[in-house]
């Protein structure tokens, strides 16, 4: 779904609350040469993993993603006006 990037963060984080384990929500430009996924694992914890300007992971909790999202998307996405937002099943693995 689109998204304008003045409510991205808001979104992003409504929709990660609702993440259930094995899930991730990727937030993609337009052109999707960056994003950010944000990985909910089977255990509960969540990952946040960056490709575009910053190639990095970081783990975190439910309490701190909100933080966390208002400082990676505003850096990933600074002149886009839309976001892509979707919500995928992790592979498995092997």
């Amino acid at each position: 779904m689109k998204v304008s990037s003045r409510s991205a963060v808001k979104t992003a984080e409504a929709m990660v609350k609702r993440l259930k384990p094995g899930n991730q929500l990727v937030i993609v430009n337009f052109k999707k040469d960056r994003s950010v996924c944000v990985i909910r694992d089977l255990e509960g914890g969540l990952r946040v993993v960056e490709a575009g300007f910053r190639h990095t992971s970081q783990e975190t909790d439910d309490k701190a993603i909100g933080s966390i999202l208002k400082e990676v998307i505003p850096y990933e996405f600074p002149r886009s006006h839309e976001l892509g937002f979707s919500v995928k099943q992790i592979p498995p693995l092997g």
